[in-house]
């Protein structure tokens, strides 16, 4: 699961929460993002003990004995929708990077047509082949990685580094934390892993420093594009990893990697999207009573899909959502699920206990 886990995250933190970060919090990003990764640890820990009640049972069976029915079916509900529309923002932001880059006067509709097949046919293979095929491309993102790194040290102004604790501005650091904190803290996905996988100590260990290996990867991309581009320059770019492989002085192949990054992200992608899909397709399945298996995945793309579609038509509504404030609270309220269910299980218990 530590290789999933990383490629996972890998497809939304590393490209988009750098820019939000340098545009928002400037020199003092490595606070939010410290912070940020020790809130996520902690939703980690309720995620994991909430999947280790019942080992051998999937949160969505054995939920409403904690939580109720009713009220378990609403957050079952809630889940779901969420996992839909975040799937619509990973389409619409392979549109706007292919289309604006690659595909210029591609029609829309037609790449979130093609990405949402692809991501269905992922989706409908199921939770075994999903992980093992993150275990080929983990290494090579790896390596990338470290190589991406490297290109981004010669034209680094490192002199700039003792603004990094001279900025502190103490609201800021807060909001911006919340905002990382709901970047990295989708873990209530992996509630899905169960049964095929048993959620233990061990797991939890190997989630725990997926988390803080992706929180460094962040955190050099961010400290790299700050030393590159300095805080004003680094705001007005959408794809701050790319900008410094393209301008790197290196004329060999490890100069030209801009290719294999594409590449790479897109392989996340789609593996982050086909994941949501398939949790999605469980939930629908419970709330469903497992009926129409046959037709909901093609159904929950189809919706991604029409949302991606309503978001190109309004690029603007898209970027105002994208990186509000509501859509953050959205994001930490679904990623907080897991405490709901352990704080009433722990309330539950305490009045079982109790003498009569």
């Amino acid at each position: 699961m530590f290789r999933f886990s990383v490629v996972f995250f890998n497809s939304q933190t590393t490209i988009f929460l750098v820019p939000i970060l340098v545009s928002s919090s400037g020199y003092q990003g490595w606070i939010s993002l410290i912070g940020g990764c020790c809130l996520g640890l902690v939703l980690l820990f309720f995620t994991m003990k909430l999947g280790s009640l019942k080992t051998d049972q999937a949160w969505v069976d054995f939920g409403k004995a904690i939580m109720g029915k009713w009220v378990h079916k609403l957050l079952v509900l809630l889940l779901l929708c969420w996992c839909v529309y975040y799937s619509s923002y990973d389409i619409e932001n392979f549109v706007l990077f292919f289309g604006s880059n690659y595909m210029r006067g591609t029609p829309p509709l037609f790449i979130q047509i093609v990405i949402g097949l692809v991501i269905m046919y992922t989706a409908s293979l199921g939770l075994a082949t999903i992980v093992y095929m993150t275990d080929g491309i983990f290494l090579i993102i790896l390596v990338a990685t470290i190589f991406t790194l490297y290109l981004f040290t010669p034209n680094a102004d490192f002199t700039m580094l003792p603004a990094f604790i001279h900025h502190f501005d103490p609201g800021l650091a807060l909001k911006d934390t919340l905002t990382v904190t709901s970047w990295f803290s989708e873990w209530v996905v992996f509630l899905f892993v169960a049964p095929e996988l048993k959620i233990n100590g061990k797991m939890l260990k190997k989630l725990m420093v997926a988390q803080l290996c992706i929180t460094f990867t962040v955190l050099m991309g961010w400290i790299f594009t700050i030393l590159n581009f300095g805080p004003h320059l680094g705001k007005e770019l959408r794809y701050p990893f790319l900008e410094m492989v393209r301008s790197s002085s290196h004329d060999s192949i490890i100069g030209n990697m801009d290719p294999i990054l594409i590449g790479l992200w897109s392989f996340s992608m789609f593996i982050h999207s086909a994941f949501l899909i398939y949790v999605a397709y469980k939930c629908a399945l419970h709330l469903l009573n497992r009926k129409g298996k046959k037709y909901v995945i093609p159904v929950l793309t189809v919706c991604s899909i029409t949302l991606a579609y309503l978001y190109s038509r309004n690029i603007t509504k898209y970027f105002s959502d994208f990186s509000s404030a509501a859509a953050v609270i959205f994001w930490l309220v679904v990623e907080c699920i897991p405490v709901y269910y352990i704080a009433v299980a722990y309330v539950r218990s305490k009045i079982n206990a109790a003498p009569k």
